[in-house]
């Protein structure tokens, strides 16, 4: 008999249909910061976890899902391994798989 704790598959799946469903709405929601002004500026690592941060504490307060938000963005958002622009970066945000 499975522990009475641990999340049933529908639950696990509805889990992760809601974070696939935020994902997608923090990476729409960086794609908007980064082309509202500024978009010309260098693209930073310290600014990718801002807006992540930013994102998931806005609509999950200081929560224990939030910080896996704020994880599971970072996953989808491509690393900084060069000059980019804040414009060029969100350019990739807008291809990635979850956009």
């Amino acid at each position: 008999m499975p522990e009475r704790t641990h999340p049933t598959q529908p639950d696990e799946a509805l889990r992760h249909t809601g974070s696939d469903t935020r994902v997608r709405g923090g990476l729409a929601y960086a794609v908007r910061r980064l082309t509202d002004g500024r978009a010309h500026h260098l693209m930073t690592g310290a600014a990718r976890l801002a807006i992540a941060q930013r994102y998931a504490i806005d609509i999950l307060d200081w929560t224990d899902e939030a910080d896996e938000l704020i994880r599971d963005l970072l996953i989808a958002m491509p690393e900084i391994t060069s000059d980019v622009t804040r414009g060029e970066y969100a350019l990739l945000l807008q291809a990635t798989p979850h956009a």
